[in-house]
């Protein structure tokens, strides 16, 4: 990795390197940062900034912005994260009565800069893949200086009177190990045991339903714009009925993601309702930019309601856009199970956000034997109960639609399936594939025979990379050794389908992953959907004790809250699930992983959780349909 080597660890063959000196000063003084800084590391720093100019930087980010993409040589003089660490501890270089001010804006201009960024347009810098570098200071770190004097410079304090923390110790405080690592202890057997033992006492709700009604056949219509969350539902539902030996009949209108063909073509399902597809296409193509009018939708639906082929379903189960779903409900007195995946006020208008939480909200609390919300994270039901002031069911996806087949990889051709990385657009895209190819070549070479196949890339395959863009069945997911996946939102159900088939499972590690967070935040406007401003719309009734003290994630979200939200999700509470720091660190972890034993781990644990889930919903659709009984309190929970 002579890239890496040269120009982001800044090493150099022989002699003495300023560069050399300042890591070693950083490594040892890790404890001050944000404190203070001693007089031997300031006379490194201003030395080496007397050289590396603004100008002379932007220089040398323009000159490394090919070789990282692939395209050309690399550049004989830059030392691109070097003169980020000079620049940290020159904002420090103040005298005492200075004020916190000064400190966070010089901080800012590092994090959010031309530093970090290659240019205006791409939004991407070689900063992003500093997890690579074996320098002791890491962007994360910045991020988390800066929010401490930001507090400071809030409350108007001098620099002298900040009550800064060394990284060590900030690090411990924000929930992280030393090395920036989150560990993850995984269940025991025992909990394991447990978790069987529990299962043997928990009676099929719905066999109730079934001692009422007889042989009767439900008919169950479900309507939602993706398939994944479509299918999750319906196949748990569909579990349940069967436990129970309830004759079940499905009907599955609206699916338009990935495309419109694949419910008919994968699963069977292949009605159509003119007027209900309608409007779940108009939702889906005014998702980022809504302007539609709730008459309209309203129209649209209650036309599909009255055609004819629609008959009359004895239950609804409405998934993604929850708007589509808000007025279905005001539509039909039908039992409806509601099941979100996707930000509550999505694809909605602004001026009708307000409306649509306040709705929901009446449907969680006006009758529960009538309606049921329906939320697959933990991080999704506190969100939930943020914005309605009501707390959802929270049901663990298990993927059962998935699951045609289990674990087989082709150990002859081993591929490893790499997720899209949406965190790095256009330049930086193509600079995490040659990275990555140089870090196999260097790392997964002789030892091993495995291939990073991206899924997306379209180029000529190498020894170590390829590509796969055409689409592809779940029978076929199960013949990858592993999948390494970079996520782009608080929940992906990618992310469980190939946990529900046992293709082990490779994340960066949280502290990364927060890094990529804070930057698409700042820099995009794609990604991470549910963590925006626009999907954590608040509208409580003033008589609410819910507090507000969950903020929206944008410029103002601090490191702390990203890492503890970010904590909320399945990718950080799953157990099995190797987590990675760096793209050094990943490829020695397929070197030596035994992907067979964790294979069987995953299944044994989807399998020992699964009764509980499907009790939970058991019990909620039985009190919908016999109305007899009381729905599960929504205290009750399969999420981690």
């Amino acid at each position: 990795m002579d890239l890496i080597t040269k120009h982001l660890d800044c090493e150099v063959a022989e002699g003495v390197s300023p560069w050399r000196e300042l890591r070693e000063l950083t490594e040892e003084h890790l404890g001050l940062a944000g404190v203070t800084v001693p007089s031997s590391l300031l006379l490194v720093v201003r030395r080496l900034l007397r050289i590396w100019t603004p100008l002379a930087l932007l220089r040398a980010r323009q000159e490394l912005s090919a070789p990282l993409t692939g395209r050309a040589a690399a550049p004989e003089t830059s030392c691109i994260y070097g003169v980020m660490t000079a620049n940290f501890w020159h904002c420090f270089d103040i005298s005492s009565e200075a004020s916190s001010l000064r400190v966070e804006r010089c901080l800012k201009r590092i994090t959010r800069g031309p530093l970090v960024n290659m240019d205006t347009r791409e939004n991407w810098g070689p900063l992003e893949f500093s997890q690579s570098s074996r320098w002791p200071l890491h962007l994360l770190d910045v991020r988390l200086v800066q929010d401490q004097w930001t507090a400071c410079s809030e409350s108007g304090l001098s620099a002298s009177s900040c009550p800064a923390l060394g990284l060590p110790k900030l690090r411990l405080l924000h929930g992280l190990a030393s090395e920036t690592i989150s560990v993850w202890t995984p269940p025991s057997e025992l909990v394991l045991q447990h978790l069987d033992l529990s299962a043997r006492d928990l009676t099929p709700p719905l066999r109730a339903v079934k001692t009422r009604f007889g042989p009767k056949t439900f008919r169950m219509v479900v309507i939602g714009s993706h398939m994944g969350s479509n299918m999750e539902p319906l196949s748990m539902v569909e579990a349940c009925f069967a436990q129970a030996g309830v004759p079940l009949a499905s009907t599955v209108l609206g699916t338009t993601y990935p495309f419109p063909e694949i419910m008919c073509e994968s699963f069977g399902h292949c009605e159509q309702n003119p007027h209900i597809d309608a409007a779940v296409r108009l939702l889906v193509q005014q998702m980022y930019r809504p302007t539609w009018e709730p008459q309209h939708l309203l129209n649209l639906l209650h036309a599909g309601l009255k055609d004819p082929s629609f008959g009359d379903p004895d239950l609804f189960l409405c998934a993604q856009p929850m708007a589509l779903c808000s007025f279905l409900r005001s539509l039909t007195s039908q039992p409806m199970l509601l099941y979100q995946a996707f930000p509550l006020v999505g694809a909605t208008p602004e001026a009708f956000r307000h409306l649509l939480l306040v709705q929901l909200r009446e449907v969680q609390v006006a009758n529960a034997r009538r309606s049921s919300l329906v939320a697959y994270s933990e991080f999704l039901a506190r969100q939930v109960q943020r914005q309605t002031g009501q707390r959802p069911l929270c049901l663990r996806p298990h993927s059962l639609y998935a699951r045609t087949s289990t674990y087989d990889p082709d150990t002859r051709n081993p591929r490893v399936l790499l997720g899209r990385m949406a965190g790095w657009a256009r330049d930086g895209a193509g600079a995490m594939v040659h990275l990555m190819e140089a870090f196999a070549q260097d790392m997964l070479r002789p030892g091993t025979s495995l291939r990073l196949v991206f899924l997306g890339l379209s180029r000529e395959a190498s020894e170590t990379v390829a590509g796969i863009a055409r689409p592809f069945s779940y029978h076929e997911l199960r013949r990858f050794r592993a999948a390494v996946y970079f996520p782009w939102d608080m929940g992906m159900l990618l992310f469980s389908e190939l946990y529900a088939i046992g293709v082990p499972i490779f994340l960066p590690d949280k502290a990364w992953v927060v890094s990529i967070i804070k930057r698409m935040l700042e820099y995009t406007d794609f990604g991470w959907w549910q963590a925006r401003e626009e999907g954590s719309s608040v509208a409580l009734p003033s008589d609410s004790n819910v507090t507000l003290d969950w903020p929206w994630f944008g410029e103002n979200s601090t490191m702390a809250h990203l890492l503890s939200l970010y904590g909320l999700t399945d990718f950080a509470r799953w157990p099995y699930v190797t987590t990675f720091p760096s793209l050094a660190r990943l490829m020695a972890s397929l070197r030596t992983a035994d992907f067979d034993a964790t294979s069987r781990l995953m299944l044994r644990w989807n399998e020992a959780s699964l009764p509980l889930s499907l009790n939970i919903l058991g019990r909620t659709l039985t009190a919908m349909l016999d109305n007899t009984s009381d729905p599960p309190d929504v205290d009750e929970s399969s999420c981690v």
